[in-house]
């Protein structure tokens, strides 16, 4: 999993011998609505990266959209990072938001990122200090952006996958993705884009820890999901569908894209079409 994942052990031992910049993603909890610690718990020298906050879009009407480069470079560069820094991604749940950060600065063109794997769990497991607070006098930098196409597609791309022969892989729970539990989300409907295999996120991780390639290649072939074809991944908001990605990529998928809108857009418009379950 090299070039995706960090250990707690490794951070540290990084952190000792040369500049890494820590970043926490947060998020409050999308179903439950339970807002995520931002004010405590920090590993040394680390900021927040605010999902619900500037880490997103709020112009779209969807709940955690990609903010345009300009906007994201502006906002990474007001947490002390340039394209060139070495960066580490780190979350309070262990692997649930993190992804979608790291996928983020990827479609940015960022080089050097990986996610802390088990997250702030794994780094308290290992005994090694935190803090009350952010990094403080974080110096602003210039984010020079090198956008790459393809890491997240649009509404029209999805409807033309089964055209062009791409998978389509729902992170979400098997009850949302049935259509045997309502959707969380007022105004937006049961079931699942046509055609979609599910992969809930939860299925790749073991302690809230990516698990081995090779069980990866496991689960997304009893899911039906070849990894050696195109795959879209979706979610709820397009967050968890990072995790998904993810685990595609570290399984060798050359063509992995995330839908931003996810069920929270597609699930809204009547206009496109959906199977269940049930």
């Amino acid at each position: 999993m090299e070039g995706f994942f960090i250990q707690a052990n490794e951070l540290h031992k990084a952190m000792l011998e040369r500049p890494v910049v820590v970043l926490r993603a947060v998020m409050s909890d999308p179903v439950s609505g339970v807002a995520d610690n931002t004010s405590s718990d920090f590993i040394p020298g680390s900021v927040n990266f605010d999902l619900d906050g500037p880490g997103s879009d709020h112009g779209t009407g969807l709940p955690h959209s990609l903010p345009s480069a300009q906007a994201l470079s502006l906002y990474l560069g007001q947490l002390g990072i340039s394209a060139e820094s070495e960066v580490v991604v780190y979350e309070n749940r262990g692997l649930f938001c993190a992804p979608r950060v790291w996928w983020m600065l990827k479609a940015l063109g960022h080089k050097n990122v990986r996610v802390l794997d088990g997250g702030l769990p794994a780094w308290k497991a290992c005994g090694y200090p935190l803090n009350e607070a952010p990094q403080a006098n974080t110096i602003n930098r210039v984010y020079v952006p090198d956008p790459q196409p393809g890491w997240f597609v649009g509404s029209d791309f999805v409807s033309q996958a089964k055209a062009n022969e791409w998978q389509i892989a729902d992170a979400r729970s098997a009850g949302r993705f049935s259509g045997r539990e309502p959707d969380p989300r007022p105004g937006v409907r049961s079931g699942h884009i046509p055609g979609a295999r599910n992969v809930p996120f939860t299925s790749l991780l073991d302690n809230q820890r990516m698990r081995s390639e090779s069980q990866l290649v496991d689960v997304f072939e009893q899911a039906g999901v070849d990894i050696n074809k195109p795959v879209i991944c979706s979610c709820g908001s397009g967050v968890t569908a990072c995790v998904v990605a993810m685990a595609a990529k570290v399984c060798g998928t050359s063509q992995v894209s995330v839908y931003d809108g996810s069920w929270a857009e597609w699930g809204a418009n009547n206009q496109f079409p959906l199977e269940t379950e049930l």
